[in-house]
């Protein structure tokens, strides 16, 4: 017990440490050393056994001290107290661990005409992150994208575009910006233009339906199930070191399926712990399987955490969800069993609920 207390005692003062160096940093240089020891803060804490729920909870602080600052030394202060800069994805939801792409978009004050190159401040701040460890993201979700930075009316214009025609990419692109969640600036502005959903959206079935279904959108065959089962036996070498994606696999229909309920009963929340709590709450939800939804989620993260630290040990980035199934234990195995066996539970639930076998 004693040693426990002296555990969290030491974190907790490292932590601080850490924000401390955040908060008085004079340049990008400075934050980038902070950057690198936000993870292996993370590395000590995993190793103690803390939950993964409080670990997220503190990375979620701890980067969002850290885009601020960033976004103070890169942004001139009047650009900053006109603006709002808010994160997407799994830092908006408060579940991102270890690094990963970057996510993130910026909400300016209408009628502030910035007398600033906007678009060579928002590229140095894509290019600091990505100095930081967070690499550009693929699909260009990122404040150095104009199509992620408007004002606030044209930010609002977008939404209701997104909303009243719902094709799939616009379904996906509102999908990401319900996780923003506020970093730097005015928090008013990104509750403006979120508003903007609650106003709008639809409660036509189809549209929910179309917006639901994509949690489908990584479906695989049943191979990666019988690998899980047997390891891959009598399925060559190949087939028993093909790697599982957690992610396609277990994460992205788990938590776009309750964004999805969430969408559905105007929930505001952006964590998916969150979300699911209101749902079952609300009676819109089995508490079993809210139960079952959470326990699944932490699992999904703690295992992604652990084959991602286990990566950079070995000098590499740890950026994909990649799981080898023949180095997991026999207890990671029967787990991992149970929570996919939930995500399929889950997602059976969500089609008859969202009808999405006749859309």
């Amino acid at each position: 017990f004693l040693q426990q207390l002296d555990l969290l005692s030491y974190l907790s003062n490292h932590s601080y440490l850490i924000t401390l160096q955040i908060l008085e940093a004079p340049d990008i240089a400075t934050l980038k050393t902070a950057a690198e020891q936000i993870t292996r803060l993370i590395g000590v804490l995993e190793h103690s056994g803390t939950k993964v729920g409080m670990i997220a909870r503190l990375v979620q602080e701890l980067n969002a001290t850290l885009f601020e600052r960033a976004w103070q030394l890169i942004a001139p202060a009047d650009l900053v107290a006109n603006s709002c800069l808010f994160v997407m994805g799994s830092e908006g939801r408060g579940e991102q661990l270890l690094k990963t792409d970057q996510d993130n978009g910026l909400i300016l004050r209408n009628g502030h005409a910035c007398p600033h190159d906007l678009a060579a401040i928002c590229d140095r701040f894509s290019a600091a992150l990505a100095e930081f460890g967070y690499p550009p993201c693929p699909g260009r979700i990122m404040v150095s994208n104009p199509d992620w930075r408007h004002s606030e009316d044209d930010f609002a214009r977008t939404v209701r575009d997104w909303l009243f025609t719902p094709t799939p990419d616009h379904l996906m692109s509102l999908a990401i910006f319900l996780d923003a969640h506020r970093v730097a600036g005015d928090g008013a502005l990104l509750t403006g233009v979120r508003d903007q959903v609650w106003r709008f959206a639809t409660d036509n079935a189809g549209t929910l339906g179309r917006f639901a279904g994509a949690i489908d959108a990584f479906s695989t065959s049943s191979g990666w199930w019988n690998r899980l089962l047997h390891l891959g036996a009598g399925a060559g070498e190949a087939g028993r070191k093909e790697p599982l994606d957690l992610k396609k696999a277990g994460l992205f229909p788990l938590v776009h399926g309750v964004r999805s309920l969430a969408f559905e009963r105007r929930i505001a929340a952006t964590g998916t712990v969150e979300r699911i709590e209101a749902l079952v709450a609300g009676g819109h939800l089995p508490a079993d399987l809210g139960t079952d939804l959470i326990g699944s989620l932490h699992f999904f993260m703690g295992l992604k955490l652990r084959t991602g630290l286990q990566t950079l040990a070995q000098g590499q980035p740890a950026l994909g969800s990649d799981v080898a199934l023949d180095r997991l234990g026999s207890l990671d195995r029967d787990l991992l069993k149970d929570t996919l066996a939930v995500v399929k539970r889950f997602k059976t639930y969500l089609r008859q609920h969202f009808h999405l076998d006749v859309i």
